[in-house]
Formats: structure tokens, sequence, C-alpha cells
């Protein structure tokens, strides 16, 4: 542990980046290389994400992969034992509130940018997370540590 259990955060916070390898031959999916910790207020306490875990980042067609570190949150809080366990709906809720807080990490050099991106933002972020709400066959499907051919087979 990198001692972030010690510090309790007010609000959501991800002290690191994700740091990942491409699984060779599959563009889909990625495992990661160090542990992924993350404070969720939702939950109301850190988590993390252990090394070599396979995932997909985000899987919601049309706009995939525009906030990998919420998606792999998503991921992680989806499995069958995943720790904390949650139920659908609030993974559903910590994802977006993972989107929400990676979306107020970002800089807007114009006005009419700032404006725009928040917009377009906040329309990404709720059809994102409408659609994990509703998606079938995807959640507690897999465990935490299942390998390539696993989730593949």
């Amino acid at each position: 542990m990198k001692g972030y259990a010690q510090i309790i955060p007010t609000t959501t916070y991800i002290p690191e980046s994700l740091k990942i390898e491409k699984i060779l031959g599959d563009p889909r999916y990625v495992r990661l290389l160090e542990n992924f910790w993350f404070f969720s207020i939702i939950l109301n306490r850190w988590c993390f994400i252990p090394q070599r875990v396979i995932i997909d980042l985000e899987s919601v067609p049309f706009i995939r992969g525009t906030n990998p570190e919420a998606g792999a949150v998503h991921d992680y809080l989806s499995m069958i034992d995943s720790n904390p366990v949650v139920s659908k709906k609030i993974a559903a809720d910590v994802y977006f509130e993972m989107q929400e807080y990676m979306d107020s990490l970002e800089k807007d050099d114009s006005k009419v940018r700032h404006y725009f991106n928040k917009a377009w933002d906040f329309i990404r972020r709720h059809g994102k997370t409408s659609v994990v709400r509703v998606w079938f066959n995807y959640y507690h499907k897999r465990k935490v540590m299942a390998t390539y051919e696993e989730i593949t087979g």
C-alpha cells in the first residue's frame, strides 16, 4: 500500500494515473501494471484495483474509451469478487462519480470551448451511465483475477 488509506479525502480522488499494457493481439483488453487506487465518496472508502487485472476500460459503443480511469473502476466493481462487492446500481453510480471527477480535471483554454466541453461531458456521462445501468450479461460474470482465456473463452 502506498499510504493512501491513511488520508481521507473530502471528495472523490484518484492520486495516480492508470498504468496499463495492451494485450497482444486483442485491442479491446488491457492489463494493469500497478495497483490503481481511488477514493469514492459514494463508497466512502479507498479501494484499489489489483495489479495484473484484465479490463476493457470502457466498452460503451460510440463513446468508448473517453474516460479510461472511470471505465477501469466500473469494470472492477462489476466483478463478482471486487472489494467491496456492490450492486449494479452502485457500480454505475461510482462510474458516474469517477467520470465527473476526471472531467473536472480537464483544462479549457477558451470560454466557448469550456461551455461546449461542459455540455458534451454532461451528455456523455449521463449517456454512458444509463447504458451500463441497463446493459445485460456483464455484471458479476467474472472474477477479479480471471485470465485472458477465461474472459474471452
